[in-house]
């Protein structure tokens, strides 16, 4: 299975490397660095699944965009930290998002894509069709007092072009992860958004999914158990 060769090749790329366990008591570290040019950035590193049943640490290069927002982009990862988000798209069958990651908080999280079509595919949805957006927020047990991923699905459908912002949250926005990409026409999109967070003591965790196209907003809100 491809997802498992891409997911094997990160692990092997890391085997060198110490990893923390899966009984983390924060969600992430920051590390801060400053490049050639006298840029600080942050290099955060947050427990994920190795596909396996246990956890890696992954780092991930957050750049400040000058309004306090820490950004994600795909290109200026390390081939480490690429692979790993080729592998946990791949297992849910999409790809890496092509827009770009804002970590609220100290949270970690990536993006994936499925079907999207724009340009001269996307001019096939007529200018007057009804634009739709659908919805799911993460929900369900998860486990107390180690770091654990939530996803948000959605899927819409937006019959002129502009800006696709999803955010998925937990624990009423404690833990965001939002994908941002645009679009220069009409366009059809679908994918997920997960976020990784902790909760130290066993009780319910409100969630929620929110994604806005040019002219409609959908939003779900959905409940976990930590336990």
């Amino acid at each position: 299975m491809k997802m498992k060769r891409v997911a094997v090749a990160f692990l092997l790329s890391l085997a060198m490397a110490a990893q923390a366990s899966a009984t983390e008591s924060s969600s992430s570290t920051d590390q801060f660095v400053t490049d050639a040019n006298g840029d600080t950035h942050v290099i955060r590193r947050s427990q994920w699944s190795d596909f396996n049943g246990a956890s890696v640490a992954v780092e991930q290069l957050l750049k400040s965009d000058g309004y306090g927002r820490l950004i994600y982009r795909y290109d200026e990862q390390t081939e480490a930290t690429k692979l790993y988000h080729q592998a946990i798209c791949e297992s849910v069958g999409m790809t890496p998002s092509s827009g770009e990651g804002i970590a609220g908080g100290s949270a970690s999280g990536w993006a994936c894509e499925g079907e999207s079509v724009e340009g001269e595919l996307g001019h096939q949805i007529a200018p007057k069709s009804v634009d739709w957006v659908t919805t799911t927020a993460p929900s369900g047990q998860v486990p107390v007092g180690v770091t654990y991923h939530s996803t948000g699905q959605m899927r819409m459908q937006s019959s002129v072009g502009g800006q696709r912002r999803a955010t998925v949250g937990v624990d009423n926005g404690r833990c965001t992860y939002t994908d941002v990409k645009h679009f220069s026409g009409a366009f059809t999109d679908s994918g997920q958004v997960f976020v990784a967070c902790i909760v130290h003591q066993s009780r319910f965790v409100n969630t929620s999914m929110d994604v806005c196209i040019p002219r409609r907003c959908g939003s779900h809100r959905g409940t976990q158990f930590a336990r």
